[in-house]
C-alpha cells in the first residue's frame, strides 16, 4: 500500500484569477480516487492549513477517502522537512516542486498575471510578478 499526497491550492483546487472563481481539478481527483480504489493511503495538505484543507475536502465530497496533515510550510525543493519526516510519501502531487515524497509529480499552475498579491480579490495568493 503505497502512501500518496495531494496539495490543494492550485493542485486539487484551481485558482481562477481572470474568473474570479476556484475550481476543482476534475481530472486530478479522478486520480485521486483511483489511488484510493486501488487500497493506498490517501493524504491531502494545504500550507493553508489543516482547517482550510478540511473545508476545500469537504466541498469536493473527499471527506471519508483521505486523511489531513499538515503541510508545515514545507514546499521548497529538495527540502524534506517535518511534514515528510512524520509521513514518508511515496508520491506527492503539488503545483510547486517539491522534494516531499519518493516520487514528486509537478501539476501544471495557472498563469496569475491578472493581479498582485494585494489586488487578489481571492485573497493572498503569489503572483507570477
Amino acid at each position: 500500500m503505497a502512501k500518496i499526497a495531494f496539495d490543494i491550492d492550485d493542485t486539487l483546487w484551481k485558482i481562477d484569477v481572470k474568473h474570479k472563481r476556484q475550481v476543482p481539478d476534475y481530472d486530478l481527483i479522478q486520480v485521486l480516487r483511483w489511488f484510493v480504489a486501488n487500497g493506498d493511503e490517501v493524504f491531502v495538505w494545504s500550507a493553508g492549513g489543516m482547517d482550510y484543507a478540511q473545508t476545500i475536502v469537504d466541498k469536493l465530497g473527499l471527506t471519508d477517502s483521505v486523511t489531513i496533515i499538515p503541510k508545515n510550510g514545507v514546499w521548497l525543493k529538495d527540502l524534506r522537512g517535518p511534514a515528510w519526516k512524520e509521513q514518508p510519501m511515496d508520491i506527492a502531487f503539488d503545483d510547486v516542486e517539491v522534494g516531499l515524497a519518493t516520487v514528486n509529480v509537478k501539476v501544471k499552475r495557472e498563469p496569475r498575471d491578472e493581479f498582485t498579491d494585494t489586488e487578489n480579490p481571492l485573497g493572498k495568493i503569489y503572483s507570477n510578478k
